[in-house]
This record gives C-alpha cells, sequence and structure tokens, in this order.
C-alpha cells in the first residue's frame, strides 16, 4: 500500500511540476498578440520575461532562507498554490500591469516548484521500488525543461488569433494545476517530506563555482529562445505562432534530452565548450540570414545546456547531499539569475543597435560565462587532486 501511494505521489507530483513550469514559456509564441493588443516591444517583452524570472529569483531566495523551517512537502504545495493563482491572475483582463503581475507571480512559484519539486521527487522515490527510483533520479532533474518545452507547444496547438483567447488557455491551465494541486494532497504520503529541508546540522559548504556558471550559463540559454523566439523568427521574415511555438519548445525538449541522455556521461567543460559553440551559431544565423541554421544552432544549445544543467545540479548535491534541498535552490537561483538578466540586457541592446548586433552580444555574454565553467572545473579538478593525497594521509593516521 505504501509503495501503491507514493507512485501515486510522483505521478502527479511531476505532472503538476511539468503544467507549473509549462505557464512560464506559455507566453512566449502569443508576445506578437501582446505586442499588437497591449503596446509591447522588444524591450517590454523582454522585460515581462525578465520580471518572471525576477519574481523566481525572490522566491527562490526567500526558500533559500527559510530552508530550516519548511518541509519540501509545504514548499512544494505552496509553489503548486502560487501557479495556479499566477494563471488566474493572467487569465483576467488587466492590461499591461496584470500581465506584468502575473508574470511575477509565475516567476515566484515556477522557480520555487522546479526546485522543491525536483528534491521532493527525489525524496519521494525511496518509497518505489528499486527500478522506479532510478527512472524518478534520471528524470526528475529533467522535468524543469521539460516543462518550459511544454508552454509554447500548448500555445501552438491552440493558436489564438487575440489576447482573448491567450487568456482562455491560462484559465485552462490555471484549473488543471489546482485539480493537480487537491490530487497531492490526497494522493501524497501525509509523512513525506515532513523532515525540514536543511535537516543536518554545522555549516553548508559553498558552492562550487562551476556549478554557479553552469547554470547560469543553461538557463541564460534558454532564456534567449524563451522570451524573444518571436522577436528572431521575425528578422527571418517568420511570424506564425505556430512555427513559433514548435521552435521554442524544440529548444527546451532537447534540453530534456541532454539532462537525461548526457548529463551524468558529458563532463562540465565540454558540455559548457558545446554551448558556447551553439551560442556563436546563433549569432551566424542570424547574419547570414539563415532559419535553418538558427533551428540547428537552437537544438544544439538546448541540448548542451540541458547536459550542462544536469552536471551542475548533479555535482552541487552530491558534494552535500544532507543538504540536498539548499543545493538545489542555489543551482536554481543561479540559473534564474542567468534567465532573467542577461536577456533584460538583450532587450535595449536590440532596440538601441538592432537584433543581430544584440544576438551577438549575447552570445559573446554566453561564451565568457561558458569559459568560466571550463576555468572553474580545472582549478575545482586540481584542488581536489592535491587534497586527495592529505585525506588519505588522515585516514591512515586514524
Amino acid at each position: 500500500m505504501r509503495t501503491r501511494s507514493s507512485a501515486g505521489g510522483v505521478t502527479i507530483a511531476a505532472i503538476v511540476i511539468l503544467l507549473g513550469t509549462a505557464l512560464a514559456t506559455l507566453p512566449t509564441p502569443l508576445y506578437p498578440l501582446y505586442a499588437r493588443e497591449l503596446g509591447l516591444d522588444a524591450v517590454g517583452i523582454t522585460a515581462t520575461f525578465a520580471a518572471f524570472a525576477a519574481g523566481a529569483v525572490c522566491g527562490l531566495a526567500v526558500a533559500l532562507l527559510g530552508s530550516s523551517r519548511l518541509s519540501r512537502r509545504t514548499v512544494y504545495l505552496i509553489a503548486a498554490a502560487l501557479q495556479a493563482a499566477s494563471a488566474f491572475v493572467l487569465a483576467a483582463d488587466g492590461g499591461v500591469p496584470g500581465f506584468a503581475a502575473g508574470r511575477v507571480v509565475t516567476g515566484i512559484g515556477s522557480g520555487l516548484l522546479a526546485a522543491s519539486g525536483t528534491a521532493f521527487l527525489l525524496e519521494l522515490s525511496r518509497d518505489l521500488p528499486p527500478r522506479g527510483a532510478r527512472l524518478v533520479r534520471t528524470i526528475a532533474p529533467a522535468l524543469a525543461f521539460a516543462g518550459l518545452g511544454l508552454g509554447p507547444l500548448i500555445s501552438a496547438v491552440s493558436a489564438p488569433v487575440d489576447v482573448d483567447g491567450a487568456r482562455l488557455i491560462f484559465l485552462g491551465m490555471g484549473l488543471l494545476v489546482l485539480a493537480g494541486l487537491g490530487l497531492s494532497l490526497v494522493l501524497l504520503p501525509i509523512g513525506a517530506g515532513r523532515e525540514v529541508i536543511a535537516s543536518s546540522v554545522g555549516r553548508r559548504p559553498a558552492l562550487a563555482w562551476s556549478s554557479r556558471f553552469g547554470a547560469f550559463a543553461a538557463f541564460m540559454t534558454t532564456g534567449l529562445f524563451g522570451s524573444v523566439t518571436t522577436v528572431l523568427l521575425a528578422e527571418l521574415g517568420t511570424s506564425d505562432i505556430a512555427l513559433s511555438g514548435v521552435f521554442a519548445a524544440s529548444v527546451f525538449l532537447f534540453g530534456a534530452v541532454g539532462v537525461v541522455t548526457l548529463g551524468r556521461r558529458v563532463p562540465a567543460a565540454l558540455s559548457a565548450t558545446c554551448l558556447a559553440g551553439a551560442l556563436l551559431l546563433v549569432g551566424v544565423a542570424m547574419m547570414l540570414p539563415s532559419a535553418a541554421l538558427l533551428v540547428v544552432a537552437a537544438i544544439a544549445a538546448g541540448t548542451a545546456g540541458g547536459a550542462l544543467f544536469a552536471r551542475s545540479l548533479g555535482a552541487a548535491i552530491a558534494s552535500a547531499p544532507q543538504h540536498a534541498f539548499a543545493r538545489a535552490v542555489s543551482v536554481f537561483l543561479c540559473a534564474y539569475l542567468g534567465l532573467a538578466v542577461p536577456v533584460l540586457g538583450f532587450g535595449f541592446a536590440a532596440r538601441s543597435a538592432g537584433t543581430e548586433p544584440a544576438v551577438w552580444a549575447f552570445a559573446a555574454l554566453g561564451t565568457a560565462v561558458c569559459l568560466g565553467v571550463v576555468v572553474a572545473s580545472v582549478v575545482e579538478a586540481r584542488d581536489a587532486r592535491m587534497q586527495a593525497p592529505a585525506l588519505s594521509k588522515e585516514r591512515s593516521l586514524a
């Protein structure tokens, strides 16, 4: 009975994470509708996207500060409730202020849901049979990417013709998340996640710089495609909502593939190098211009970004497993900083200098951050080799 209950809890929690994170990118192909009816330009689009990411950063910071008082289950339920509320705010006719407010709440909820949901699923997997537990451990880090890819797909399939149609999509998503929240209260084991998030005693070790840079670079890349896909495609002569949705979704879905298939196999330095190359390829695609090359660059960036994020998250948790939730929150905090800040700069650069120079500036910044991953990985590997003999000597003396 316990296993059956845990399996149901894991399933509904995974669905809520997918739906909740999908709300983050649901507006991506719909921005032309909001641009036409609400008067948003490139800066307005990136600003509303940055507002979402800023909300995520604030929510994650609060979760990190309160990690000694809250349980994983509590944070997960709060995050799911916030996502349902944000969908209803976006479904209301609130103009630009209402849309911006809804995006901030979406950010807070999605950031908490991605971090708390990942850690919570890993905890719930302990009650599953070995095969099920291994499956959950493999897919849990990929759910955030998969959910981000689901959002544009939903918009592409729905293909609303105006903002009122978009609001109906948000209303439907809000009802689905709310239903998932209700099922979570019923299906999740009562004692699951009851212990506090940071249950261990002692000072938490600092997060490695390779994990910080890696998470920042991975989500920085998704921020580009998650916010200004329609701007990039418009420069190449394409303004179809369905095509924009499929294009944006492919980046995140290939990110999920990178998490599952390459995250544990490819070193962070190699993933970062491939990601830098993919970002530079985006610049080349815009310069030519070539929509086909942009698609190739987006798929490569998504796959490399997913692998890099999985490696960053896995290394952070493995270095201090007793602080798993706090480590997950810290990594996602760096990730959402990468999601918020660079793309806002892109919007201002695009307005003042044009889309192509903005893309090249973004690619240069991304390359620099990826170089930081490579350098940090080399330094940390060297330090680990230097510390190994000392630790062996201490054990032998003991």
